[in-house]
């Protein structure tokens, strides 16, 4: 892999790390290969004998995510990890420009407004973490209002996201103090879609592999924001939706890639957090007046 001039210093670094491990070398190919004929096997099992959930799927995924995290993953796997499920929410809470609920309506790892403070790695076990992460890409394409958002440009450019390192990160120490540091951030994400393929039920298994619908908003809302900035424009080309599954429409779960969360999906969350937060949009009425 290569430093890439339209990603972020943070993910190029990340990136740079992995092509010398170890399982990025030999483990990643095995898996790669094993979740195509995963998907092949369990989804017509899934179909006929797991069409809807049974109860106990959310916190078995969870659960065994929690166990990789502490004992297997590396520490830079599970901070881009941690990074992206408190950035995402703070994305789409600035592009909604809503007030969060009070403190004592949010729902800890669900819901855009919700609780996103990881002070433990049991809380994600009892939260449903996972799957409640999933379905922030369809609450953000169910409340997000195109006319409400050109109304509001200039009011969404003269303010930033929240910052992310005010919320809680504890939940990394465990990794700190107890992983063998063997699985590295591509594997984790491998391992993480391949869970959730094998525990989810056909239909939130098929809403997961789908959650691309937000990219593609986000895409819409930062090239509007960013109208006036050349630069950032190119960037946000590179970020264009060519995959199938990465389009406008759901598509086949058997032409997804679990690659595509890591090298599309959180790293263009990375990007447009860090470009909003460091490089604020110019507001059309300095324009005018300059």
């Amino acid at each position: 892999m290569k430093a890439f001039p339209f990603l972020t210093n943070y993910v190029n670094e990340t990136f740079e790390k992995e092509k010398g491990r170890l399982d990025y070398i030999f483990l990643r190919p095995i898996l790669q290969v094993s979740y195509f004929f995963l998907k092949a096997v369990l989804f017509p099992l899934k179909f006929l004998f797991h069409r809807r959930a049974y109860g106990f799927e959310a916190r078995c995924i969870d659960g065994l995510l929690a166990f990789g995290m502490k004992y297997f993953a590396t520490v830079d796997a599970v901070e881009m990890m941690v990074r992206h499920v408190q950035i995402e929410p703070l994305l789409y809470r600035h592009l909604l420009g809503e007030k969060s609920h009070v403190e004592g309506e949010r729902r800890k790892f669900n819901g855009i407004d919700g609780d996103y403070n990881m002070d433990t790695l049991s809380d994600m076990v009892r939260n449903n973490l996972t799957i409640g992460h999933d379905e922030l890409s369809y609450e953000l394409v169910d409340r997000f209002d195109k006319e409400a958002f050109l109304a509001s440009l200039d009011r969404i450019r003269r303010r930033l996201p929240e910052d992310h390192m005010l919320f809680s990160k504890r939940a990394m120490e465990a990794t700190h103090q107890h992983s063998l540091q063997w699985i590295g951030v591509t594997n984790v994400v491998i391992m993480i879609v391949m869970v959730i393929t094998i525990f989810a039920d056909l239909r939130t298994t098929v809403k997961a592999l789908n959650s691309f619908d937000s990219d593609s908003v986000l895409l819409w809302a930062m090239k509007h924001l960013y109208a006036h900035d050349r630069a950032v424009l190119t960037d946000l080309d590179f970020y264009l939706q060519a995959e199938s599954n990465r389009g406008h429409f759901s598509s086949s779960v058997f032409l997804s890639s679990p690659g595509l969360y890591l090298h599309n999906h959180i790293a263009f969350d990375e990007y447009a957090y860090r470009t909003l937060r460091e490089r604020p949009p110019t507001v059309t009425g300095e324009i005018l007046t300059s």
